[in-house]
């Protein structure tokens, strides 16, 4: 396997789910390994339709995978369906 090279930047990584639980499930062990091999990158987590409880539950889980990573979450309450 080839190593990724980004030269002197840190790396973003940008998560985008159509609902709250969908990073988690569909990306969250490939996730955790970049952080683990990337010490040095931040986390922009999007979750585009979660609302009331669902939302701070996308809130919640953002927080403990990228920890004091994430640089950024939004939250959105699209329509569903």
């Amino acid at each position: 396997m080839n190593g990724l090279s980004l030269g002197n930047r840190s790396p973003s990584i940008l998560c985008i789910g159509a609902h709250s639980d969908d990073i988690e499930i569909g990306a969250g062990a490939t996730l955790l390994h970049l952080l683990d091999r990337l010490p040095e990158a931040s986390v922009h987590w999007r979750v585009l339709s979660a609302a009331g409880v669902r939302e701070a539950e996308a809130r919640r889980s953002a927080s403990l995978f990228a920890g004091d990573r994430l640089a950024s979450i939004e939250v959105f309450d699209f329509q569903d369906g």
